[in-house]
């Protein structure tokens, strides 16, 4: 693609320096990182990286009869308090979090994940997220860790809207305050 008469260059890498990882007496830790790709989304597909789906459960009475619907069939409900469903929701966003943040630092010179990808399989993406998350623990790093590095990610990929966060915060407030 072409702007102004000239190719687009790849986006450099930036500069990203987690400050709160200075526990256990260690330096600050900059990362390299660069923008996850147009198509991540769909790569994660493509690796079998797929939301979990809610389980369905049968709508009732009062009494504890099925509710029917016309043809007399009985009507459901996806159950996202279901405790399995939660639970594999959470590992889903975990693992988008870690395949997120590797995409995004495999071009830093200085880190180097001990993990491996066992086979291009939905099985060995999973073992290898998984794995990654584990190396992260054991490295020292927080949710909030995760989180920040995540949260930097998405801003270099203009992925957060400042302006839209800000609006969306002043429509928030005018609901509460009972106005339209």
């Amino acid at each position: 693609m072409k702007f102004n008469g000239l190719n687009l260059e790849q986006q450099p890498l930036h500069s990203f320096t987690l400050q709160r990882f200075q526990r256990f007496q260690r330096s600050p830790l900059t990362l390299q990182m660069k923008p996850l790709p147009l198509g991540f989304q769909r790569q994660l597909r493509q690796r079998g990286i797929f939301p979990p789906v809610p389980p369905a459960k049968i709508l009732r009475d009062s009494s504890g009869k099925p509710l029917r619907d016309q043809n007399g069939q009985a009507l459901t409900q996806s159950d996202v308090t279901d405790s399995k469903f939660i639970e594999q929701t959470e590992l889903y966003h975990q693992r988008v979090a870690v395949l997120a943040i590797v995409e995004s630092l495999q071009s830093d010179p200085h880190i180097e994940f001990e993990t491996k990808l066992n086979g291009e399989t939905p099985e060995g993406w999973a073992q290898f997220a998984d794995a990654v998350f584990e190396e992260f623990e054991a490295a020292g790093l927080t949710t909030g860790d995760l989180v920040a590095i995540c949260d930097e990610i998405c801003r270099i990929g203009n992925l957060l809207n400042q302006d839209l966060v800000r609006e969306q915060a002043n429509f928030s407030e005018s609901i509460a305050n009972g106005s339209s």
